[in-house]
């Protein structure tokens, strides 16, 4: 993906929240800090993936549909959460039939696939601005830091060429706007995007870098 593109997709992202945040402060503001503060809540969302960098101009050239996201979070403050994040997401990419040198010297023609299999656990911690408004609309900033369980694998047909396991760390930042549904704000529906930065060094491969579009439900368990 071209820096271009990559400035766009940003430039989008703070475009939607920058749009929530204005469209929020129209609504009457009612506080209820009894409702938002010291309450635990899951997020679970489902994840669309497009690679970006190295990731996608050297392996992956398509969109990874393959995801998920659950974050449990401690709202400690009405409009701030911590907690923690996981996630899971899968790329895979089959090219075309071409002629390969394998290390012994000699050629193969085979069809190449690859697939890598990332798993991020992050302390992850989130803002929303309008936590104590009565609007239904609540834009909301989050950033998240740990962990990244990647597996990338390569075969030539049907037979393995690469296997690898690596934990590398991994940064997150994203934003987006809450829906919120029913009374005192006991749930919502989450729309949102993210940038996750992983650095990879390995197989010509310098990082796992995506930007993510994401959608689902929040729930209060307490």
């Amino acid at each position: 993906m071209t820096s271009h593109i990559k400035k766009s997709l940003l430039l989008s992202i703070s475009y939607l929240s920058l749009t929530a945040v204005i469209y929020a402060q129209t609504v009457e503001q009612v506080p209820t800090y009894s409702d938002t503060k010291g309450n635990v809540k899951v997020n679970l969302m489902y994840n669309y993936s497009m690679p970006m960098g190295a990731l996608k101009d050297d392996v992956f050239n398509n969109n990874s549909p393959r995801g998920f996201n659950a974050d449990v979070l401690y709202w400690f403050q009405p409009k701030w959460s911590i907690g923690g994040s996981f996630g899971f997401q899968d790329y895979y990419q089959k090219n075309p039939r071409q002629v390969y040198k394998l290390s012994d010297g000699s050629d193969i023609s085979a069809v190449l696939s690859q697939s890598m299999q990332t798993i991020p656990v992050m302390v992850k911690a989130m803002y929303m601005p309008g936590a104590e408004s009565s609007s239904i609309i609540k834009p909301y900033f989050s950033a998240g830091a740990g962990v990244n369980l990647v597996t990338f694998s390569e075969y030539l047909g049907e037979f393995s060429s690469l296997n690898n396991n690596a934990a590398k760390f991994t940064a997150q930042a994203g934003a987006g706007v809450k829906f919120a549904l029913g009374k005192n704000d006991k749930a919502g529906i989450l729309i949102g995007a993210n940038y996750q930065y992983t650095p990879y060094n390995k197989y010509d491969i310098k990082s796992i870098n995506s930007i993510n579009l994401q959608a689902g439900v929040q729930f209060r368990l307490k």
